[in-house]
């Protein structure tokens, strides 16, 4: 067996790692996929990350223990938090960090069950991401993933990323479209922290791009809504049980009910009514939440997803889905099928729920076993476009202060990409520095001269000329995208025949 690449689902709840075997290159992605989790992480391994003066820190399924107290200490939904703080017990913790050491904790276990199952070890992952990141806070998961190191010291290699529900959809085809038949899926991903859709089609007999590769998979589009997963139902019932107590609670027993909430929603799947397992005065809460009453003030947060979903569905109608796969553990309330049956009837019998806890870690091993095993001179067989349009600032003179975005990247963009150069100019007399910023569209259609509006900052990049020049000098810069969705700023000054590059710094921004 060659060596694995670990397909990892970093998870707002929990994580899941995977690996893949009997590859057969005859098949796309055929093969087996194996889970790599002890049996007490069954379920997944907790994306947790705890602190306390008193216990220190813990990650993971020990960051779950009754004795990993105050609850109010256990940070999740780390994805959402990228470059933010805490502060636990006195002590400022980085949620980067904290996203580091779960990832690290997750590929550690993973080796162990490789080294005890199959006597090998690997320090390359296939890492999904939310559809919704920018491209800036891809580049951060992968900057933190790759702090990350075995038990040796060996340093974890992201070989690749894909996003989330296009993950899902790559696991759903590669076992399900065996036909010589092209097929498109639209996957709608209803995860812990965010929602995710992908439009991705399968051509089992290849088709060919501009290089004269081959490809079979193609992610037409991917987007999502960004704040709004289990977490916001959770609230739901949570604010349903605390609406129902006569007395107030302490700061630490909200906490640990907040942690229940999820349980009860949970409880309602196959329950018209649940009641939350929380002790207070020596005695159990006696409160009941029903079904009803819950898919009641859910019901305006599920009818967002299902709008998104009529929006991707309306921007591609020369490329409608065959089947909309539903996924992501929040997918498993009742109400989340029945909503979208009603909503799209043209999908009758045709939405089916796929693997809601294993799909996007599958999706990544299969999208790793895949891409090993290509030619690295050729173009991935699984075809990633860029989501929005990317561009940078310009100022039309030094007292515009609105701009406007050339863009650079067009929405759509198949990756890994290599742009032209484009020329800047600077601005002031004796300047050493210049200043631009990398900008990335909000949505679809966006207006070029609406920068605050359409636009998010995600770089901040500065050139150093090396000495003061004079106003007007010109250099030229590109923005490359490698095939792991990572920007690359390119600059140099035309006057230097060999184009040596200039000095430049790139700075994340809006990560959060």
């Amino acid at each position: 067996m060659s060596k694995p690449i670990i397909g990892l689902d970093f998870g707002n709840y929990n994580s899941f790692p995977c690996f893949i075997s009997d590859f057969d290159m005859n098949t796309k992605m055929g093969g087996t996929v194996h889970d790599l989790m002890p049996a007490k992480c069954r379920y997944g391994i907790p994306s947790v990350y705890f602190y306390s003066a008193k216990l220190g820190v813990m990650y993971g399924e020990d960051a779950m223990q009754r004795r990993a107290k105050p609850i109010a200490n256990r940070l999740r939904y780390l994805k959402r938090h990228l470059g933010e703080t805490a502060v636990l017990d006195g002590k400022t913790v980085s949620y980067d960090e904290a996203i580091t050491e779960v990832i690290q904790h997750c590929v550690r276990i993973a080796n162990k069950e490789l080294q005890s199952g199959y006597q090998m070890t690997t320090n390359k992952i296939s890492l999904s991401y939310p559809a919704t990141y920018t491209c800036a806070q891809r580049q951060r998961l992968i900057e933190l993933a790759e702090k990350a190191k075995l038990e040796d010291g060996t340093t974890v290699s992201v070989f690749g990323t894909i996003s989330e529900p296009a993950a899902a959809a790559l696991d759903y085809l590669a076992e399900h479209a065996r036909s010589d038949k092209e097929t498109t899926v639209l996957t709608y991903d209803l995860g812990g922290g965010t929602f995710d859709l992908a439009l991705v089609s399968v051509y089992p007999k290849g088709r060919k791009n501009a290089n004269g590769g081959i490809y079979y998979y193609d992610i037409i589009n991917a987007r999502g809504l960004g704040k709004l997963g289990g977490k916001e139902f959770d609230e739901i019932v949570f604010e349903l049980i605390k609406s129902k107590l006569d007395d107030e609670l302490t700061t630490t027993e909200l906490a640990a009910l907040r942690e229940e909430a999820e349980n009860v929603k949970i409880a309602l799947t196959t329950n018209t009514a649940a009641e939350p397992n929380f002790m207070h005065d020596g005695d159990y809460l006696g409160v009941e939440v029903t079904r009803e009453e819950f898919e009641r003030k859910a019901r305006p947060l599920l009818m967002q997803t299902i709008d998104a979903t009529r929006a991707i569905l309306n921007d591609h109608p020369n490329q409608q889905p065959e089947f909309i796969l539903i996924t992501g553990g929040s997918c498993e309330m009742p109400m989340v099928e029945r909503e979208l049956s009603a909503a799209l009837p043209q999908f009758k019998g045709r939405i089916i729920k796929h693997r809601p806890s294993r799909a996007i870690a599958y999706g990544a091993a299969r999208y790793g076993a895949e891409e090993i095993n290509r030619d690295p001179a050729v173009n991935s067989a699984v075809v990633q476009r860029t989501m929005y349009d990317i561009g940078v600032r310009f100022f039309n003179d030094a007292n515009d202060r609105a701009g406007y975005i050339e863009t650079y990247i067009p929405a759509g963009t198949q990756i890994p990409f290599y742009g032209e150069y484009r020329a800047s100019y600077t601005l002031h007399e004796k300047q050493r520095y210049s200043g631009f910023s990398v900008c990335e569209a909000n949505g679809s259609h966006p207006d070029p001269n609406k920068v605050e509006r359409d636009y998010t900052e995600i770089m901040k990049v500065v050139i150093d000329h090396g000495r003061g020049v004079p106003i007007g000098t010109k250099s030229e810069s590109r923005l490359n995208v490698d095939k792991r969705g990572v920007i690359i700023i390119d600059a140099h000054d035309p006057k230097n025949k060999k184009k040596s590059a200039i000095t430049h710094s790139v700075e994340l921004k809006n990560l959060s």
